[in-house]
């Protein structure tokens, strides 16, 4: 098995985006705010030379922090046949690494509800309650800080 993570385009994520977090939905309900911007980074986790796992980072403040330079993460999906095998934590991983040389001083992300035991594992915090996203389903805000 071959693993490889590599910056890619907006393009590039959009079916992945497509089958996992918006259910099918058309493509144009799967471009973010900031997808296209000169400070956003998409990932690819390519496994055997095919795309397995998506995840984008941005530079984007949430109000609930007062931390100055934080980043979001966005789009973070597996594909179905690929998840349980560790790819999601090792692009998890990648972009931390990539966010840690902008000094940030925290990255914080909305997670679907059934994926919030998956980030603490990787010590990020639930901050508040559940909350809905219309036609997206349940999720928490949850963060990590850098120091």
């Amino acid at each position: 098995m071959i693993l490889e993570i590599k910056k890619v385009s907006t393009k590039d994520i959009l079916s992945i985006r497509q089958q996992v977090l918006r259910n099918g939905k058309p493509i144009k309900e799967c471009l973010f705010d900031g997808d296209n911007l000169e400070t956003t980074q998409h990932f690819g986790l390519y496994k055997d030379q095919k795309i397995t796992a998506i995840a984008t980072i941005m530079k984007d403040s949430c109000n609930t922090f007062s931390n100055s330079n934080q980043y979001r993460l966005r789009g973070m999906a597996v594909l179905p046949e690929f998840q349980h095998l560790g790819l999601g934590k090792k692009l998890l991983s990648h972009c931390e690494k990539e966010i840690v040389k902008k000094t940030p001083t925290l990255l914080w992300f909305n997670a679907r509800t059934k994926a919030v035991p998956f980030y603490k594992k990787l010590h990020f915090k639930v901050y508040g309650e559940e909350f809905n996203i219309p036609n997206v389903g349940p999720h928490y805000l949850m963060y990590k800080i850098y120091e």
